[in-house]
């Protein structure tokens, strides 16, 4: 194994890369089997990044005369902002954050030798001019033409398989124009990937660029670079300023893994390997331990790694392209990403096979699903105590932010946690998918896994790889199931919205010495939609018995006998199924009780940590019951009561509407003063009932860029419940943020208006007065300068993201990614008389700055901290002191 500090060093190497010319593929006589594409391009890093020529030559197969012709230009795919993108996912998108347009114009085409139009065709799926018209001269069943096309490709600054960052161009596929397929009937087919084609390819760049085509490697200087790439579905390109090469063998297979430097502002602390190694070591094993239903690997495989962030691989038809965070999370969660490498490599020793035999239709998903099926037996062999994403729920599922994991994900690479989803690419950016929604080949795979079982499905999918026969045909002349035909067709359509529900049971009714239940399930779904569904029956004996539903219709009515009694029925206890809500698939329902939160707010003046434990029916996030607990400098205490959400749904797990009602009680902490009346300490307990009403369309918490919040309370606190005091609290705190420019800028605004009010000759003790200064309220003044009954206060913060990004590993445990500066300006007033909380002339201020470090937990989960600080400008005496904050959540 051995590493140099470029690609190009020797032309011995390149060599051995790049097949500069390969033999053209034989053609059937005057009829084109494939499009002939013969492609002239100049690579440049900067914007437009590619100018070109294309000749495409085709044949019309179809019975009907062709009098137009359909292109794609994938490119404009980019042209206008992504709907998918919000809070979450955006840094993982847009390199600084900000939308970056892409897009590809026809500069000239002809029809033979004569000049021809183009016009747009509406596609729902993708923005205009992304597919066009090219109008020609009639074109006869069974005759050939040739198109040419001049074109420029601007290539947005994004991360994923089409972008570019660093002045590297990811490019997998449609940098150029490409036919859309022509289907039998003679209709130019808008919802196929790309078909098989033929390319002649002459490539030239003046900046010096490495390149590497469909795994054919190009060195700077190469000018042009000329190479043939024979039946693939598309051109795979990626271009950078310098390339780092590593090579290694196993069983006869050199692989080359490429890889662009390491940032200079990367750096990691840990006894590991390094990256490098790690990914080496993971391919050798991929490749040494494989499974014996694979063909041979390749004599060489080369692997490329760019900048992809949320999709860890990407197929390059040649080569087998890597994200540059794939294996660098955390060691126990390594196997995640390496099944999808796995799979990767699979799909590229596959593709000859399958893409020979496959339409165009189907090529997707079953490269995808038979890579993924042959990935998992290598997992299974190369980590056999390795834990599934539910058994990891399953272990920590007493934390609600897990929980949260299997209904809302909201973690970078969810496809490798998460293998069953409704479209195989929800943000539709893939060459191969951008213009259909369909599930994933791991989805339709596994449901004919679970309709076989898993002894008859291997024994069928190892019998199929050997046939010279599409998947669909081989599986339904192999399985024998005269339903398997239908259920493919169902199962590889757009995915319907689906929902299960125990409808009705009829437990432990005697018979025979034994007891009879009988359960009714039923599937509620937006069009026919039949799939292996297991029910499960729970007896008090701990001997569980699983009954299936295999057919069609809407409703199945399954009946067991057991020598224990059954006290509860699930559907779908593996979570083998897509399905929309799970809080109905058990009957009684299922409880649980997480930790759902935990707050810590420190400063140079208080302290405080609450954690938040909700108990509830498993799934069903409508409503819980909620115990809070709470340690402040004021005191120590609990709150506990239910909680309703409704309306909106901000994400699986969250809604717009929140009411809480509940019981608290606190021991207070005699030692906390106001400094404005040091003598007056108060100490006792509380006793009362609070009410909370939450409005938030929050996504992400961490720096939500278009915020809307608004908290309305009230708190009546009495000796009858528990106290020594009788008052009560009201008020509200409204909050908003909005984008300036863009968002890498945010304004965040925060008004806070609260009132107490003594009764029954009782007093409002220290620890239950509005304090002037805090995280709270105007940052800069301590939290036991100035308090009292009533408070208005306004924080404003405007707040920017810092960039270039980091790379600072701690162990794999703690990665530093960015950090956000900002400046905050707080003022308002506390006072006994409610009135003078508005005489603006008489406010407090607070300036200060501070700093967000967001970092990746265990390499994969995001989060942020935050450090302040802040002083009092108001007052010169007091602009001296300096008050420190630190918070886990960003404080409003």
């Amino acid at each position: 194994m051995s590493r140099s500090s470029r690609a190009s060093s020797g032309a011995l190497a390149a060599a051995a890369l790049l097949p500069i010319v390969l033999a053209r593929p034989a053609l059937a006589g005057p009829f084109l089997l494939r499009p002939q594409y013969r492609l002239q391009a100049t690579i440049e890093p900067g914007k437009p990044q590619i100018d070109g020529t294309l000749a495409v030559t085709f044949t019309n197969h179809s019975p009907s005369t062709l009098r137009e012709v359909v292109f794609f230009l994938y490119p404009n795919r980019f042209s206008t902002p992504d709907p998918g993108v919000n809070d979450f996912n955006r840094p993982y998108i847009y390199p600084e954050e900000e939308f970056d347009p892409g897009g590809m114009e026809l500069l000239e085409v002809r029809d033979g030798g004569a000049l021809t139009s183009t016009a747009p065709v509406p596609h729902p799926g993708l923005p205009a001019g992304t597919v066009v018209r090219v109008p020609i001269a009639d074109l006869a069943p069974g005759a050939t033409r040739r198109l040419t096309l001049r074109f420029r490709t601007d290539v947005p600054q994004r991360f994923g398989s089409f972008g570019e960052f660093d002045d590297q161009l990811t490019l997998i596929g449609g940098w150029y124009p490409y036919l859309a397929t022509l289907d039998p009937s003679g209709q130019w087919a808008m919802d196929t990937p790309p078909a098989l084609a033929d390319f002649d390819v002459t490539l030239a760049s003046a900046s010096g660029l490495e390149m590497v085509l469909n795994g054919r490697y190009v060195p700077p200087g190469t000018a042009p670079a000329h190479a043939v790439v024979p039946s693939v579905h598309y051109l795979s390109l990626i271009a950078a300023p310098r390339l780092l090469r590593s090579e290694t063998t196993v069983d006869g297979t050199h692989i080359v893994l490429l890889q662009p430097p390491p940032s200079r502002l990367a750096f990691r602390v840990s006894p590991e390997p390094s990256p490098t190694e790690i990914l080496l070591a993971t391919l050798r094993n991929v490749i040494a331990l494989r499974p014996a239903a694979l063909p041979p690997p390749p004599a060489e495989l080369v692997v490329v790694e760019a900048p992809m962030r949320l999709d860890l691989t990407a197929q390059g038809e040649g080569d087998v392209v890597v994200s540059d965070r794939i294996l660098k999370v955390y060691e126990l969660l390594r196997p995640f990403h390496e099944l999808q490498l796995a799979q990767a490599v699979y799909a590229e020793i596959l593709r000859p096979q399958l893409a020979a035999r496959e339409p165009a239709a189907d090529y997707p998903w079953v490269s995808e699903g038979v890579s993924y099926e042959l990935a998992d037996r290598f997992m299974n062999r190369a980590a056999e105590q390795r834990r599934s994403v539910y058994d990891w729920i399953d272990l920590f599922d007493a934390f609600a932010i897990v929980d949260r994991f299997e209904n809302a994900p909201k973690i970078p690479f969810v496809d490798s946690f998460f293998p069953r989803s409704k479209e195989a690419d929800p943000l539709h950016v893939e060459v191969m998918t951008s213009n259909l929604s369909r599930p994933p080949g791991r989805v339709v795979l596994g449901k004919l896994r679970e309709q076989l079982g898993p002894a008859a499905f291997d024994a069928l999918l190892d019998a199929c790889l050997q046939r010279p026969m599409p998947l669909r045909d081989c599986a339904a002349a192999q399985s024998g199931d005269p339903e398997v035909t239908a259920r493919l067709e169902e199962w590889t359509a757009p995915y319907p919205a689906i929902d299960y529900v125990v409808a009705a049971t009829d437990f432990n009714r005697p018979e025979d010495g034994q007891v009879r239940s009988t359960v009714t399930v039923r599937r509620i779904s937006s069009r026919p939609f039949a799939e292996p569904v297991t029910i499960r029956m729970h007896t008090l004996a701990g001997a569980d018995v699983d009954l299936r539903w295999k057919s069609g219709g809407d409703v199945a009515i399954v009946s067991t006998t057991t020598s224990s009694r059954v006290y509860q029925t699930v559907i779908d206890p593996d979570r083998a199924l897509i399905d929309d809500d799970r809080s109905n698939n058990a009957w009684p329902p299922r409880l649980q009780v997480v930790l759902d939160s935990a707050d810590v707010e420190v400063s140079s003046t208080e302290f405080g940590i609450s954690a938040l434990a909700v108990a509830r029916a498993r799934y069903d996030y409508h409503k819980d019951l909620a115990v809070a607990g709470f340690y402040t400098n004021r005191g120590i205490g609990f709150a506990a009561g239910a909680r309703a959400h409704w309306g909106e749904p901000i994400d699986p797990t969250r809604f717009r509407n929140n009411l809480y009602g509940f019981y608290t009680f606190a021991a207070l902490d005699s030692g906390f003063k106001n400094d404005a009346n040091p003598t007056v300490r108060t100490s006792g307990q509380l006793g009362g009932l609070g009410l909370r009403y939450d409005y938030t369309n929050v996504f992400w918490p961490e720096n939500p860029t278009d915020q809307r919040r608004l908290r309305l309370y009230t708190d009546w606190y009495d000796r009858g419940l528990g106290g020594d005091f009788d008052y009560v609290d009201w008020g509200y705190t409204a909050s908003a943020t909005t984008a300036l420019w863009s968002p890498r800028t945010i304004l965040a605004g925060q008004l806070f208006n609260g009132f107490s009010e003594p009764l029954n000759d009782s007093v409002v003790p220290n620890q239950g007065l509005y304090s002037l200064g805090g995280s709270r309220s105007i940052r800069g003044i301590g939290a036991e300068k100035q308090l009292a009954r009533n408070i208005a206060v306004v924080r404003t913060e405007l707040r920017r993201d810092l960039f270039p990004e980091l790379d600072l590993n701690f162990l794999d445990a703690l990665v530093l990614r960015r950090l956000e500066a900002k400046v905050l300006v707080d003022a308002g007033q506390v006072s006994n008389s409610a009135g003078r909380i508005y005489d603006v002339g008489a406010w407090a201020c607070g300036v200060g700055v501070g700093v967000a470090m967001v970092y990746d937990f265990l390499g994969f989960f995001p989060a942020a901290a935050y450090f302040e600080i802040a002083t009092r400008v108001d007052k010169s005496s007091q602009i001296s002191d300096v008050q420190f904050l630190f918070g886990s959540q960003q404080a409003f």
